[in-house]
């Protein structure tokens, strides 16, 4: 059985760009999830990574309004291509395997890729995600949201399948980790729903490594 990171590092990851490609171009990043929260972390200059970056918007807005320091990653060659026309330093890869050094981040994003990622990676994302994260750094994970695990058929492309769960667990039950903040709403409309189904969270997890 193939992985299905084998099958986005192929074209799938191209296909979600092309499909997306004019969405984002106009995306208002100032009301993103993500660059909300990042803007209330500090005032300082901080040192970004963001894992499935796509074609690196965010990060754009992220180093041209705040002057942050960005680098990303993403299955997608097409995506890093775009990324890297933007300034973005960015790479090709996937999560399970990240090609940057220890403790090189004051910030790493899971940007709604990890409902997409295999079974079999998630323990090896968890810990390479904690590898690169500084001590005192934060992790924000943008993502869907449900409290039990939850499969469904990927419509896109036939043998691929999402899941839906509460990702901030697979770092929250490690002691160095704390949840800062927590924030679900439905995923097109931003606004609380009733629908689980519906539910996108952000979570901001706090790293403190107790010596």
């Amino acid at each position: 059985m193939s992985l299905q990171k084998d099958v986005f590092l192929a074209a799938e990851g191209d296909a979600w760009l092309q499909r997306n490609a004019s969405a984002l171009e106009k995306r208002d990043w100032q009301q993103d999830a993500v660059c909300r929260k990042i803007a209330t972390l500090t005032d300082r200059k901080l040192n970004i990574l963001e894992i499935g970056c796509g074609e690196g918007s965010r990060l754009q807005y992220l180093a041209d309004t705040h002057g942050h320091a960005v680098s990303g990653l993403d299955p997608s060659a097409a995506a890093v291509a775009k990324a890297c026309e933007r300034g973005v330093t960015a790479v090709q890869g996937t999560a399970e395997q990240l090609p940057f050094a220890d403790r090189s981040f004051d910030v790493v994003i899971f940007g709604f890729c990890l409902y997409l990622c295999d079974d079999t990676h998630l323990f090896s994302i968890a810990r390479e995600g904690d590898r690169v994260l500084s001590d005192q750094g934060w992790l924000l994970i943008l993502d869907f949201d449900v409290p039990a695990p939850l499969y469904k058929p990927y419509h896109h492309r036939a043998g691929i399948q999402s899941r839906k769960m509460d990702y901030k667990t697979l770092f929250l039950w490690h002691p160095a980790y704390t949840l800062a903040s927590y924030d679900k709403f439905h995923h097109e409309t931003g606004r609380w729903t009733d629908s689980v189904d519906d539910w996108v969270s952000i979570a901001c997890l706090r790293k403190m490594q107790r010596t």
